[in-house]
């Protein structure tokens, strides 16, 4: 198990003895499209390091209404509730893609940033995210129309995509809903957007996929002012 850990960026550096204390009290988990690591409420009697896959993290309005908090890529954090001091999740996290992810005990929280501070930086890292892209949704919400908003996502959104030349694919399955709940629309709205852009040729039609045919022709939408 050391072995295998001393493989994955976060912990390369680490002497046999660090990847020792990081394997105590460490599992597997594996997800299958649709499953659920963990549903908002729950108490966060674990943290979790995604090495395969894609998650989404959602919430729950008291008014019923879902939304797509993040979405979590390999070698990203996830439900780390003990790094900021949270006993509950306060988001659901869904397996987008096959998932595995390893999983320690919250009580190993403070061992393991002592042998691995990266884990620390990390978690850091993924809530400054988190707050940037919370400032940049409201930013954009405020002061940018529709179309505008979603090439904005899908440009983010691309980045996670492998450089090369042609089309550029969002690397896992996104629907017209995920779109329209992380870019505040409407279904009806980012429905229509997103079939204009396909009849002039700056996507492609994919089911549960995004295709981004022309991506300067998105940059040009996105950077567009009324």
């Amino acid at each position: 198990m050391p072995s295998e850990l001393a493989e994955l960026a976060i912990f390369s550096s680490l002497t046999p003895e660090q990847l020792g204390i990081i394997a105590e009290g460490m599992t597997r988990v594996a997800l299958e499209p649709g499953q659920n690591l963990f549903l908002q409420g729950d108490a966060a009697a674990r943290f979790f390091l995604l090495i395969d896959g894609r998650l989404k993290v959602t919430q729950l309005t008291e008014d019923g209404q879902q939304f797509i908090v993040r979405i979590v890529h390999p070698g990203e954090l996830c439900g780390f509730g003990p790094a900021i001091g949270r006993t509950i999740f306060p988001g659901s996290a869904e397996a987008i893609v096959p998932s595995t992810l390893l999983a320690w005990p919250r009580a190993r929280w403070e061992p393991l940033i002592a042998a691995a501070p990266a884990l620390a930086v990390s978690a850091i890292q993924a809530v400054g995210r988190k707050l940037d892209e919370a400032h940049t949704r409201l930013r954009e919400m405020s002061t940018e129309d529709a179309g505008r908003r979603i090439a904005h996502l899908l440009l983010r959104l691309a980045r996670q995509a492998k450089p090369g030349p042609g089309p550029v694919e969002i690397p896992f399955p996104i629907t017209r809903q995920d779109i329209a709940d992380m870019s505040g629309n409407t279904l009806h709205t980012a429905s229509r957007i997103m079939a204009a852009w396909e009849a002039e040729g700056i996507l492609l039609r994919a089911r549960r996929k995004v295709i981004i045919a022309d991506p300067a022709g998105l940059a040009a939408i996105a950077e567009a002012r009324a």
